[in-house]
């Protein structure tokens, strides 16, 4: 006979029903399926011969190792369920047979093997299974002094369940609950292969600030239209402020990038091969290190342009100061022309605008984002999103059963 076997809740409730005598059960956690079988095997074994050792916890539910539900079906009817924080190794031991088993978690892979030669089961010796009666619950009370000591001090199970801590589990597993497994499985597969990204430019909008003269200088009141007229020609100079041609390249070049490496898949945004990630940041790095040079070399014209306009200003609007003086000019300088200068330059300084901040809005937003398990709730993503990769990589990735099939049946969004 084979030690390598597969176990799935079918085998695992035969076994049980099989039993004579008696029943062990240690595992993370079980199916409502294997709990009402115990429930059965209870009742026809009798008090006492059935023992179940579990990891009662909110995580073995939410990682889909064991369904909360059949640990309050067992405390119903009576089964000494015992608690053994961090199981994660399996043993059924029914009369003088065992096996120990791993419990597929349901949130990483589907628990129904894909393969009969999956096994996840090994049988034991009937030597081994003597020796795990040892360290496990005793399911034999009256069997003698050594069975006695057994019951009492388990490595394994030593703590009963207290139907307040299970209560207390079912509140958290409500507050939060388990993800739907099959739809969780689906979104770590696409994890592996797609993410969403966004990608937008923050340009030179230049055209959204204006050089405004402070209201505690003259100039609106003045009578003199040349000189308003001079000064309004002056104030426009960011308006006639072109655009350099590297900027316009820059803008063109991210659009390239856009339309070559994130592929629209409809309302959802546009996502990005995962494998294709490293290329699109490469191309990325570069196109921000030339917007960084197109910024410095764009301060250095704002600046100049700035100051120009600035040192015309200045002298401009002192004479009218001086014509009509406010009376802040009035009250605390002298009334002559360099007093006027150096009033009309602080007042201008304060309201002027800075080469650096007009250019340092300039960047590239690019964030990552992973496919989330609400997005693969709807069909027509999953659709868009197995049209627009190419076969290749789906063939290439090995992603052929897990993604192609799954993708037609999920469910509509309601």
């Amino acid at each position: 006979m084979p030690l390598f076997t597969t176990f799935d809740d079918l085998r695992f409730c035969e076994e049980i029903e099989n039993a004579r005598n008696s029943v062990v059960v240690a595992s993370p956690g079980i199916s409502i399926q294997i709990a009402e079988s115990l429930i059965a095997t209870q009742k026809r074994l009798g008090a006492g011969r059935l023992q179940v050792v579990l990891d009662v916890s909110a995580e073995v539910a939410r990682l889909g190792l064991g369904d909360h539900t059949a640990v309050e079906l067992l405390q119903a009817a009576g089964v000494d369920v015992r608690h053994q924080s961090g199981l994660r190794i399996g043993i059924l031991i029914c009369d003088h047979l065992g096996w120990t088993f791993y419990r597929t978690p349901r949130l990483i892979e589907d628990e129904r093997p894909a393969h009969l030669e999956a096994f996840n089961s090994i049988s034991l010796t009937e030597a081994q299974v003597i020796i795990l009666r040892g360290e496990l619950p005793s399911t034999t009370p009256d069997a003698g002094i050594l069975d006695e000591l057994h019951s009492l001090l388990p490595v394994v199970g030593n703590e009963r369940l207290a139907v307040e801590d299970r209560i207390a589990i079912s509140s958290a597993l409500k507050i939060a609950p388990p993800q739907k497994f099959d739809l969780a499985r689906q979104t770590q597969v696409y994890a592996s292969l797609i993410q969403f990204v966004e990608l937008s430019f923050t340009g030179f909008n230049i055209s959204s600030h204006r050089v405004k003269i402070p209201k505690d200088l003259p100039i609106i009141a003045s009578k003199d239209e040349n000189l308003k007229g001079r000064l309004t020609a002056s104030l426009k100079v960011l308006d006639k402020f072109q655009k350099p041609e590297s900027l316009k390249n820059i803008s063109a070049r991210l659009e390239e990038l856009r339309n070559a490496y994130l592929i629209p898949v409809g309302p959802a945004g546009r996502i990005l091969l995962k494998s294709k990630r490293e290329a699109f940041e490469a191309e990325l790095k570069h196109i921000e290190q030339d917007l960084l040079d197109c910024k410095e070399k764009l301060k250095e014209d704002l600046e100049k342009k700035l100051k120009s306009t600035f040192d015309s200003l200045v002298p401009e609007i002192a004479r009218a100061v001086l014509a009509d003086p406010p009376p802040l000019f009035r009250g605390r300088y002298q009334q002559n022309i360099q007093d006027a200068e150096s009033y009309v330059y602080d007042s201008l300084s304060k309201e002027f605008p800075d080469a650096a901040d007009l250019v340092d809005s300039m960047k590239v937003n690019v964030f990552f984002k992973d496919v989330t398990y609400e997005t693969l709730t709807n069909k027509a993503f999953s659709e868009k999103v197995m049209k627009a990769i190419p076969r290749s990589i789906i063939e290439g990735a090995l992603l052929d059963e897990k993604i192609v099939a799954p993708a037609v049946i999920l469910p509509e969004k309601p």
